[in-house]
């Protein structure tokens, strides 16, 4: 079968579109035939091997895992001893963050415990965009930002993967939601269901009057200091990832001290892959409570192009991959 793989640390240009073995499911697991995957910031990050810490996991001197890839949207085409919960020829979805990934290929075997059934009035291609931001969204809104009904939430960097459904989720969970982008991804913000859009470029943070219940941070290009400002009385602060390593360390080591002033609370979110709520996403995208959001639709041998662009940043949605678009099981 193809695979894109990751032999040494490196920028893109260190991929290659070779042959490999196709997987055979163990006990428990369901091969799964890959017709989309998607492309996201841990992909761009294990790229590099920084900063050096992500070794620990990824292996210190070469990639563990060669195939990488997270998102995986596909169809079940062989099952191992013990499989219950799915058939040949279901369509499913799935997180293959914390099972050595591997959606950078033609099949991949995966635990049927990863896996949820695809929303059924999406295609693979748009199903391929949901896995990881849709549950990281979520997990930040509902999770660590306990947002309730009515209360006033700013999503700073509105627009991308994770944003995106940071927008549309806390529309959905009842907030009045402000969202913060460039000039770009304005009318997008406005089309996802944003109360009020600020556009960073024209009015900076650090110029804003009002206060938040809740702030969901998703980039590191804005001090603490003028979160806290922005941040009401008993007010959550949510930051989940963004490039500045400096912000999540100080969250990292200096939340707690933060959030005891004024009963304000900061936090960083280490999500984790959790099909609980990946069937609850599946749930609200076939309900049409949520929308796939995608900027650029791109062919498989283009991912190391699609990686270098992610890198980049400022992209409105999800890079979502066609791996097998016509061919048949």
């Amino acid at each position: 079968m193809k695979a894109i793989i990751q032999e040494i640390y490196g920028p893109a240009s260190v991929l290659k579109l070779v042959e490999v073995k196709k997987p055979t499911p163990k006990d428990d697991e369901v091969l799964v035939h890959v017709k989309a995957t998607s492309l996201n910031a841990p992909d761009w990050r294990l790229l590099r091997g920084k900063p050096m810490m992500l070794r620990l996991s990824s292996g210190i001197f070469r990639p563990k895992h060669i195939i990488k890839g997270t998102d995986v949207s596909g169809i079940v085409t062989e099952m191992g001893k013990g499989v219950t919960r799915f058939k040949v020829g279901d369509e499913v979805y799935g997180d293959l963050a914390d099972a050595g990934f591997g959606a950078f290929a033609d099949y991949v075997s995966v635990k049927e415990t990863l896996l949820v059934h695809k929303p059924k009035r999406l295609s693979h291609l748009e199903a391929a965009s949901l896995p990881l931001t849709s549950v990281t969204a979520l997990q930040g809104v509902r999770d660590l930002g306990k947002l309730q009904k009515g209360e006033r939430v700013l999503i700073v960097g509105a627009s991308g993967g994770v944003g995106s459904y940071a927008l549309q989720l806390a529309k959905y969970f009842g907030g009045y939601v402000t969202a913060v982008t460039g000039t770009k991804h304005v009318k997008q913000a406005k089309n996802l269901g944003a109360d009020a859009v600020i556009n960073y470029s024209v009015a900076p943070l650090d110029t804003l009057k009002a206060q938040f219940d809740l702030i969901i941070a998703i980039n590191g290009y804005n001090s603490l200091s003028t979160y806290r400002k922005l941040l009401a009385p008993r007010g959550r602060f949510v930051m989940i990832g963004g490039k500045s390593i400096k912000q999540i360390l100080q969250i990292t080591a200096f939340g707690g001290m933060l959030s005891k002033k004024d009963g304000q609370s900061f936090k960083g979110l280490l999500s984790k892959p959790c099909v609980e709520d990946l069937a609850f996403i599946a749930v609200l995208m076939d309900e049409k409570r949520l929308v796939p959001v995608i900027e650029k639709e791109i062919q498989f041998h283009e991912i190391p192009i699609g990686l270098e662009e992610l890198e980049k940043g400022h992209l409105g949605g999800k890079v979502v991959v066609w791996v097998n678009r016509d061919e048949q099981l």
